[in-house]
């Protein structure tokens, strides 16, 4: 009896100090069905070109096990401009029970520019971001964590997937 009682303290005590991290995720229900998702190819001025690529190297470096890759033919877009919202970007994805069968994001330019002291780190967070939707991760995790899917992370500084996000991405994959 005593040794069962002491089996599910320390039971309950490995959960809540290493489990504690991916069940405060917020996921979506969807995700790209593989860890290689392409991206249509995109140009625009080196203002916003070099981040944006910056911005795929950061989750591909990340060793969260996906990989985004730039292809010619893919279904998925990345458009930056002037939209007219209030959001500093916007991944509208085409779901297929829980699987991204495509997704568009919008980078807004008319929130970005006014809002950001340094623009390439503020792409480059907004950019990485909108991408983790694609893998699964929802809007402002309930965590003390850092996360790239916080909305009160600071959008000048924070250009990566933080290991929180990292973890949760490796989850699903």
């Amino acid at each position: 009896m005593k040794r069962k009682f002491l089996m599910s303290i320390m039971l309950f005590s490995a959960i809540a100090m290493f489990g504690s991290t991916i069940y405060a995720a917020t996921f979506l229900t969807y995700g790209y069905p593989s860890t290689t998702i392409p991206i249509r190819t995109y140009n625009y001025a080196s203002a916003w070109q070099t981040p944006m690529d910056a911005s795929l190297a950061n989750w591909n470096n990340a060793g969260a096990k996906v990989q985004f890759t730039k292809t010619s033919n893919s279904p998925n877009t990345i458009t930056a401009g002037n939209f007219n919202n209030t959001a500093y970007g916007v991944n509208y994805a085409s779901v297929s029970g829980s699987q991204v069968v495509s997704f568009r994001i919008e980078l807004n330019a008319s929130t970005i520019t006014p809002d950001a002291t340094n623009l390439s780190n503020f792409i480059q967070s907004v950019f990485v971001h909108e991408l983790g939707h694609s893998v699964w991760l929802g809007d402002n995790p309930t965590t003390s964590s850092p996360s790239i899917m916080s909305y009160s992370r600071n959008r000048n500084s924070m250009t990566q997937p933080q290991t929180f996000d990292i973890n949760n991405v490796r989850s699903k994959y």
